[in-house]
């Protein structure tokens, strides 16, 4: 429909458009009845090709009856004023139609820009999720881990591969903060722990040492009960020596247990800590392997990408290479039989439009 309106405006004369009544009128008209009658999709690649074809169509026909007018107004300076208004109005109403039909596909584009920057500021805040993760608490990490979920399960559509590297690296990036977190703890209750076991041996060793000046006490008792009385205070020296002996056994034996407890704490910590620097270097590893398989990925996919584009832009290239061969031949052989280039190239342009029936051309 835009191939014939534009040649219908090509053919006319500049006298029948500017010189008969309501010439530009009918030919604008004309123009505006059949764009607006076309059926117009901007959701398809296809459909939006189309009405950009329309559009510069629409600019094509008014260049052409601007064009005419010129022409009128180099002939006829009297018809000047009149030819000027009549250009004015095919300016007005024809870039009103240019952009009336344009107007879908502006739209659309808008939506799709729109769409892209809510998908990119998604991925921006699973990356800041990811970032700056020193010095926080578990509960903090935790809570970015939560995050994370909810933030992942958004329709990233087209960007789904470098939403998925993203949320990989954020997911790394938590675990490995978490694992350094849970270790900072561990050292601490341990360390607490250390100082309470050391405020008891020295709490006991207090009492052992109140024990021990209680049993001197009793033995000089003792020995003030043995000057008064002999056999009396020698049963009781007796009797206090034991007590005593039994007394420094029992506090030799719960020093010695209480030593060999705190020797046992002390190697039990220094292997979780040695497990806990082990089990961190391992996920450090593991993360950074994944990023690099991920950029990889990424790369590869990029390079796929821009070789199809590559390819589809030379198909098209000789695509249009060849026709446009075919039609130069076409043409020369209508030449040859006496048409003129103007009305050869009209020819053809019927033809590929389908206003001649039975004709085609081969491709």
């Amino acid at each position: 429909m835009s191939e014939v309106a534009l040649l219908n405006v090509q053919t006319l004369t500049p006298a029948a458009v500017f010189r008969t009544q309501n010439g530009v009128e009918d030919v604008v008209s004309k123009l505006e009845r059949d764009v607006r009658a076309m059926e117009l999709d901007p959701t398809s690649e296809k459909g939006r090709k189309h009405i950009k074809s329309v559009a510069y169509q629409v600019s094509r026909s008014k260049t052409a009856l601007d064009e005419m007018g010129k022409l009128v107004k180099e002939d006829a300076m009297e018809l000047v004023k009149r030819v000027d208004a009549e250009r004015r109005v095919i300016t007005s109403r024809l870039d009103a139609l240019r952009d009336e039909v344009r107007k879908p596909v502006d739209d659309y584009e808008a939506r799709e820009k729109a769409r892209v920057e809510g998908i990119r500021g998604q991925i921006a805040k699973i990356e800041l999720l990811g970032q700056r993760l020193d010095g926080l608490s578990i509960e903090a990490l935790n809570e970015g881990v939560e995050e994370l979920d909810l933030l992942k399960v958004y329709d990233f559509q087209e960007f789904s591969s470098r939403a998925d590297l993203a949320v990989q690296q954020t997911v790394n990036a938590l675990k490995a903060a978490i694992i350094i977190a849970e270790k900072a703890e561990a050292d601490r209750i341990e360390a607490e722990r250390l100082a309470a076991e050391k405020a008891e041996a020295e709490r006991l060793a207090v009492i052992e040492a109140q024990k021990i000046r209680e049993a001197e006490i009793a033995r000089s008792a003792a020995e003030k009960a043995r000057m008064d009385a002999e056999a009396t205070a020698e049963r009781e020296r007796k009797a206090v020596a034991e007590a005593l002996e039994r007394e420094r056994e029992e506090a030799t034996r719960k020093e010695k247990e209480a030593a060999d407890r705190i020797a046992k704490m002390r190697r039990e910590a220094e292997e979780n800590a040695r497990r806990a620097e082990a089990q961190k270097k391992a996920a450090e590893e593991q993360a950074e392997r994944d990023q690099v398989a991920a950029i990889k990925r990424e790369r590869q996919r990029v390079a796929d990408e821009q070789a199809a584009r590559e390819a589809e832009d030379k198909r098209r290239a000789e695509n249009k290479a060849h026709r446009g061969k075919i039609n130069r031949e076409v043409l020369a052989s209508l030449m040859s039989a006496g048409t003129s280039e103007d009305l050869g190239k009209a020819i053809i342009g019927a033809i590929l439009n389908g206003s001649v029936p039975h004709v085609t051309i081969g491709y």
